[in-house]
């Protein structure tokens, strides 16, 4: 008997590992890893370069021209109002003021952190903040009445000027 249930044994055992075999192939899931996807290496884009913007480096000494006038916070472009002015600041704090022709001399102008302090030959005095090549006189101290001046090449494009029609309605109240 031991003959005989040897083999029945090792049938059994071959069946038995046949069928686990099979049923782990059925039943595994599927090992196999898919194919990653490779991604092309891609240089980094680079902006294109700006042009370069030149920077005027201004002076406070120099020829300024008259571009606005602001009264009663309305601020509105001289060649609007037709008037014309210029301001010379001359090294040594002298220089002079024209305005619609007449001239006046600067007797002395001094600059203090950013406010030049200029007194004129008939004793007029005002205050101007400078900035950038811009000098906004503050003609009574109260900035009720502010006349800007800018030198060649200094930007104004931020200032906002009304017409004369919008001060007008501003005024009439509508």
């Amino acid at each position: 008997m031991k003959r005989l249930l040897l083999p029945i044994l090792i049938g059994l055992l071959l069946i038995s590992v046949s069928a686990c075999s099979n049923t782990a192939n059925e039943t595994q899931p599927n090992t196999v890893t898919p194919e990653t996807e490779v991604k092309p290496v891609t240089e980094p884009v680079s902006e294109p370069t700006p042009e370069p913007v030149e920077t005027i480096e201004f002076t406070t000494e120099g020829l300024y021209k008259l571009f606005g006038v602001m009264n009663e916070g309305m601020l509105v472009e001289s060649s609007e109002l037709q008037m014309e002015s210029e301001i010379v600041l001359d090294e040594g704090g002298t220089g002079s003021v024209s305005f619609e022709g007449e001239s006046v001399d600067i007797t002395k102008w001094e600059l203090n952190e950013d406010v030049a302090s200029i007194t004129l030959a008939d004793g007029g005095q005002a205050n101007a903040k400078t900035h950038d090549g811009i000098l906004e006189l503050d003609l009574y101290g109260d900035s009720s009445m502010v006349l800007y001046y800018a030198q060649d090449n200094a930007d104004i494009s931020g200032y906002e000027f009304l017409t004369l029609e919008q001060v007008k309605e501003k005024i009439n109240g509508n």
